[in-house]
């Protein structure tokens, strides 16, 4: 999957995981808030010309079934945040979220034993001059 599922897409997604070959009727009842039916139909009608979902006309109907599957939307979404949090290190993610779930003591011990000896200081940033304009008072900043 090469894009990342937007948040109305991956709610469609969750009802499809969940009940395939669903009308936008039963998709739209199955989201965690209301939307127009219109606004179902759109998204549904999108994520098939993207090959996100696969529909097949019922009548006078359309029945959604996901072509992607959850595993591979899980995968997908994983590598997202390894790569752009945790420098594309699954295994640093791996620790973070077992860290998740120690208590407050065990992680202050953890990072302590984990500190480096030596910190590097970071370089100061360069600040610019605040530019207001002139309508308005900068000492009450």
């Amino acid at each position: 999957m090469k894009g990342r599922l937007a948040e109305l897409e991956l709610e469609c997604m969750k009802v499809l995981w969940k009940y395939p070959g669903a009308s936008v009727a039963q998709v739209r009842a199955g989201l965690p808030r209301p939307l127009a039916y219109t606004t179902v139909m759109t998204v549904l009608d999108r994520m098939s010309a993207k090959g996100l979902v696969e529909r097949q006309k019922n009548g006078r109907a359309y029945l959604y079934t996901a072509a992607l599957d959850l595993e591979t939307a899980r995968r997908s979404a994983v590598g997202r945040l390894a790569a752009r949090f945790f420098d594309n290190d699954p295994a640093a993610l791996a620790r973070y979220a077992s860290r998740l779930r120690m208590s407050k003591e065990d992680r202050d011990e953890d990072e302590a034993a984990l500190a480096p000896v030596t910190h590097r200081r970071a370089r100061p940033v360069a600040r610019r001059a605040a530019v207001f304009p002139s309508h308005m008072d900068d000492s009450l900043l």
